[in-house]
């Protein structure tokens, strides 16, 4: 029913004559009919039906987002997708799988990161992680990427032409640079959270005027 009154109040200008007391028949159609979501009329809804329609809306929403499997939960087992095989004279890519299976230690800002048996930890983007792991499937030794660990702070930067290279901490406290966009490989188009921590307080110390002008270019960026 609820389609075809929006369909009537859609097309109502193009069938005339749309008139006021047409409006006020299709109100009151619409308010006297059953709706399938409530099983009531919106007539008899009263203020406390509708607070438990709502309260009962959003039990369901976050029942979808804790068990929607595009979302990951610590200690949950996954494969890492690592970089397609080109094969066949039609240059085919087939999705190549690590053999090994690693765990999901936590997210760090718009990406997972994955643990290795020897507690190495690599940041990867959700969509190079794959769930359907088969049976069997020993865990990794370690990570390539995670030699070093996750980044623990951003200690100073580097402009490199159209981009920036950060001095970091990492987790286990060994030093090096990370790229900005390694940075943020989980979501290439925005700034990480540590990203915009770390030129918000140099701005606000006046240790530079203002963030580099080709970073403005990241969508979601805030000072």
């Amino acid at each position: 029913n609820y389609v075809t009154y929006e369909v009537n109040l859609k097309e109502g200008d193009k069938t005339p004559p749309f008139t006021a007391d047409t409006m006020r028949q299709i109100i009151n159609d619409y308010n006297t009919e059953y709706h399938s979501s409530t099983q009531q009329k919106p007539d008899d809804f009263t203020e406390k039906d509708n607070e438990e329609y709502i309260k009962k809306q959003r039990l369901k929403e976050e029942y979808v987002r804790k068990n929607n499997l595009y979302n990951l939960r610590p200690g949950q087992k996954v494969q890492v997708i690592v970089e397609p095989r080109t094969w066949g004279k039609g240059n085919q890519q087939r999705r190549h799988l690590d053999p090994s299976y690693y765990t999901v230690d936590s997210v760090d800002t718009s990406a997972y990161l994955l643990r290795a048996k020897d507690g190495s930890v690599a940041r990867y983007p959700r969509y190079q992680i794959w769930t359907k792991i088969e049976h069997g499937l020993k865990q990794g030794e370690t990570l390539d990427q995670g030699r070093h660990g996750a980044v623990k702070s951003i200690d100073g930067h580097e402009l490199v032409g159209n981009d920036v290279k950060y001095d970091v901490t990492f987790e286990n406290e060994n030093t090096g640079k990370v790229t900005g966009r390694g940075m943020r490989e989980g979501n290439p188009n925005r700034l990480s959270q540590m990203e915009v921590q770390y030129w918000r307080k140099n701005i606000n110390e006046g240790h530079v005027k203002d963030m580099p002008s080709f970073l403005e270019k990241y969508r979601g960026f805030r000072v």
